[in-house]
């Protein structure tokens, strides 16, 4: 490599050094500004602090909501709506929550300034690893529910239209009733075989 070549090929490198490190420099501390929120606030499961609920108050506006048909097992979540066009979706999620499931019930609350139509969905991820097991039609293989309560089936999803209630002053309560929908399909089939038989009786 002659000497002319040998300056021209270091003077391009340190230039693309000093271009292309505070570049990466900026990107680490971006990344390590971002780690900061992701903190765990449970020591077995994967929950964020800034996953928390808020604290019940009932004089502030806030949708106040109870889960029914849990067991102490993995985490909850439950996620608000207010978009028509993306529910159930990233898009029109306004906010999600997480929290180690409780037995029985349990109530979440979250506090919006923001007063008009929402649609709730809660589903107990029971395994804890932070994603809705479903089916190769997107069916809910976990316990899931949806705000208003409304009859799930697979060929015929219920839309926000569906669950949609309003965030009045002072908040609003509701009722999230969880449904195993693989086990209330076999109760269905079930139910049928006995009336088929009983008519045949």
């Amino acid at each position: 490599m002659n000497t002319r070549f040998r300056n021209t090929f270091l003077a391009v490198g340190l230039l693309f050094g000093a271009i292309v490190s505070p570049v990466f420099a900026q990107m680490a501390l971006a990344a390590a500004e971002d780690h900061t929120d992701h903190v765990l606030s449970h020591p077995d499961l994967e929950i964020y602090e800034f996953e928390a609920a808020d604290i019940c108050d009932p004089e502030v506006n806030q949708v106040r909501m109870t889960v029914t048909g849990l067991t102490a097992e993995g985490i909850l979540t439950v996620e608000l709506y207010n978009d028509p066009e993306h529910f159930l979706s990233k898009k029109g999620r306004v906010r999600r929550v997480r929290v180690p499931a409780g037995d029985g019930e349990q109530t979440i609350c979250m506090t919006t300034d923001a007063l008009g139509r929402y649609a709730a969905a809660g589903y107990h991820d029971k395994d804890g690893n932070r994603k809705l097991k479903k089916n190769m039609i997107k069916v809910p293989r976990e316990p899931f529910a949806l705000s208003n309560n409304p009859k799930i089936k697979a060929l015929k999803f219920p839309k926000f239209s569906d669950s949609a209630f309003d965030l009045v002053l002072g908040g609003t309560n509701i009722t999230l009733e969880l449904v195993d929908l693989k086990k209330q399909k076999k109760a269905e089939k079930a139910a049928r075989k006995l009336e088929r038989a009983a008519n045949k009786e």
